[in-house]
């Protein structure tokens, strides 16, 4: 396994460093950190990247889209900013986990395993009743009647809800990539949501009459 560490502070990226060494045993690890850690760094080779968004140039969405962009290996990014908007807009990238930088070294390490699982980490400030910033009020938001989905749909919900890729999705269920986007789709505007992320904490979270997943 190959790991990258990315970050304006090397001291937190050495900390990284060893909580990676203990969890991954064998591991190829770089760490690239500094004033300007993105200079010449080559993503290519990496499976997994933990970014540290800090406070600074890299906390910009703009530069975590380009970054996201260019990578293939899975992406795990830290940060101190925690505002479920904040939260929302990276996980939108597609990234496989946002880690608030506030979290207990077992916790990270908890979080590290299930991304190395092929699970999606979410903050527990999104997966609660008064989080703000959703496209409809958080009780309405949580609430999400799914009761509006046929059983397929369900079924698709419950994929995305584990943080499988359309292609994913549809090789677990048998189906075409196109027909999943249909379906995508469908889901979104009968759950009321805008986008994967907020369909997906609704499918971990569970509406009341019927829970959907219980982990991403």
């Amino acid at each position: 396994m190959r790991v990258l560490i990315i970050g304006e502070q090397p001291v937190f990226c050495e900390g990284l460093a060893s909580i990676t060494k203990r969890l991954y045993s064998g591991a190829e690890i770089r760490v690239a950190a500094g004033p300007r850690p993105l200079s010449g760094i080559d993503t290519g080779l990496a499976d997994l990247v933990l970014f540290d968004a800090g406070a600074g140039a890299l906390s910009d969405i703009d530069v975590l889209s380009d970054f996201v962009s260019r990578t293939n290996g899975r992406i795990a990014v830290f940060s101190e900013k925690s505002s479920p908007g904040f939260v929302r807009e990276v996980m939108d990238l597609g990234v496989a986990g946002f880690i608030p930088k506030n979290l207990g070294v077992n916790l990270v390490e908890s979080a590290l395993r299930m991304i190395e699982m092929g699970g999606r980490y979410v903050p527990d400030i999104l997966l609660t009743a008064e989080a703000e910033g959703f496209a409809e009020p958080s009780r309405a938001f949580l609430g999400a009647g799914q009761e509006k989905l046929t059983p397929r749909q369900r079924e698709v919900l419950q994929e995305l809800g584990k943080g499988r890729s359309n292609q994913e999705i549809a090789k677990v269920l048998g189906i075409s990539i196109a027909t999943v986007k249909l379906h995508v789709n469908a889901i979104l505007q009968g759950l009321g949501v805008r986008n994967r992320t907020e369909a997906a904490i609704i499918a971990l979270r569970g509406a009341p009459s019927s829970r959907v997943g219980d982990s991403v």
